[in-house]
């Protein structure tokens, strides 16, 4: 059985509810006091506005309705003009309401349920001077695996206004699809934002990398982990995937290292966990197969490293993680591929060295990281770095 969900904007919400109606459902309600009354009417009281535009100041504007911008109680003041907002659906058991302030959505499995306590919420809103703004409410049709087209049927027209029937759509923040319960646009969204505020980081590879792992937990991680607590027991091993990349690539950058050099590479240099690993943690993210499956790959790629890897310089002395450290890219890159390109004479790529890898200056059979042992070789590692 499909569920529809039907996103509805009120137009201007807080700065168009009645005043007067607010202050007389608190007046019902009998829990306030005459001098609490008196104070809520103070705040609820018609107020003056004036615009200035730097050269002159306008005439006065009296503001009768809204609550006040930036008010303590502004927002308990909206929220109790709605509050009695379930009474609509007494006769629609089928239909259920999502209220984060004035942000609705209704739920329901019947389209006609859904018409109908609508034209009764266009009514119950109109009484309190709200009104939607039909452009910008939408409607989605959750179908399992997206299997199956909109029906003939699957139309929703309100007091002559047609809603849009869409397969994806943004509520508070997180991304909804109408193919089942799929969060994969959600999480592309996410991380194209954090890889995107990882990029504005310019002197990144400047920090020290201890600063650098702060940033990322203040600045980058909060971006890519927006809803994760609701939407993780959905995600597939793809959609984890995806998720590491944001730290991967952010530590690649703070290394000096290509975005396509090897993740796992990174991360070792960095001595740092999987991006996964930290967010289960603060959030207590239930384990689950997906996630298991997960942390088992990554650490299937950390046990394939070339062991020489740890001997590179950049793994036993490691100074280079400090502030300004000019030579970080020097080291990071020669532990990661060794500078084996320029030495070897396969022209074919290759990420490890076998009987076929011969120098081109010592004619030698040689490892990954024969660059500092080469008698030959005159280069430098920053010479090399910066070739």
């Amino acid at each position: 059985m499909p569920l529809y969900a039907l996103f509805l904007d009120v137009k201007k919400a807080f700065d168009s509810v009645s005043r007067y109606f607010i202050f007389e459902e608190l007046v019902g309600t009998g829990r306030f006091s005459v001098g609490e009354l008196n104070l809520l009417a103070e705040m609820l009281d018609a107020n003056l506005l004036t615009v200035r535009d730097g050269i002159s100041v306008s005439e006065s504007i009296v503001q009768s309705n809204g609550v006040k911008q930036g008010g303590s109680m502004s927002p308990f003041l909206f929220i109790f003009a709605l509050s009695d907002i379930n009474s609509i659906f007494v006769d629609f058991p089928d239909v259920k309401i999502i209220l984060y302030a004035d942000d609705m959505v209704l739920l329901s499995s019947s389209l006609d349920d859904i018409r109908r306590s609508l034209e009764l919420l266009i009514d119950y809103l109109a009484f309190r001077d709200l009104e939607l703004n039909f452009d910008k409410c939408k409607i989605m049709k959750f179908r399992n695996k997206g299997r199956g087209r909109l029906a003939k049927s699957d139309t929703l027209i309100v007091k002559n206004e047609p809603i849009e029937f869409v397969s994806e759509f943004t509520y508070l923040g997180v991304v909804f699809q109408s193919s089942g319960i799929s969060f994969s646009k959600h999480i592309a969204k996410k991380v194209r934002a954090a890889i995107l505020a990882t990029a504005a980081l310019k002197s990144l590879p400047k920090s020290s990398l201890s600063t650098a792992l702060k940033i990322f937990d203040l600045a980058v991680a909060p971006i890519a982990s927006y809803g994760i607590q609701v939407i993780w027991p959905y995600l597939t091993l793809h959609d984890l995937n995806k998720l590491e990349t944001v730290k991967s690539r952010f530590l690649k950058k703070a290394l000096c290292l290509s975005k396509f050099m090897k993740s796992r590479l990174a991360y070792e240099l960095a001595d740092s966990e999987f991006f996964m690993e930290k967010l289960a943690s603060p959030f207590s993210l239930p384990e689950s197969p997906t996630f298991d499956k997960f942390i088992d790959n990554q650490l299937f790629k950390i046990s394939e490293i070339d062991p020489a890897f740890y001997g590179a310089p950049a793994m036993v002395e490691q100074s280079w993680k400090n502030v300004c450290y000019t030579m970080r890219h020097a080291l990071t890159r020669h532990a990661c591929h060794g500078f084996h390109f320029l030495l070897c004479k396969r022209k074919i790529y290759h990420t490890s060295a076998t009987k076929e890898c011969v120098c081109k200056l010592c004619d030698k059979e040689i490892d990954f990281y024969h660059f500092l042992s080469c008698d030959k070789n005159d280069l430098s590692l920053s010479q090399a770095a910066n070739l």
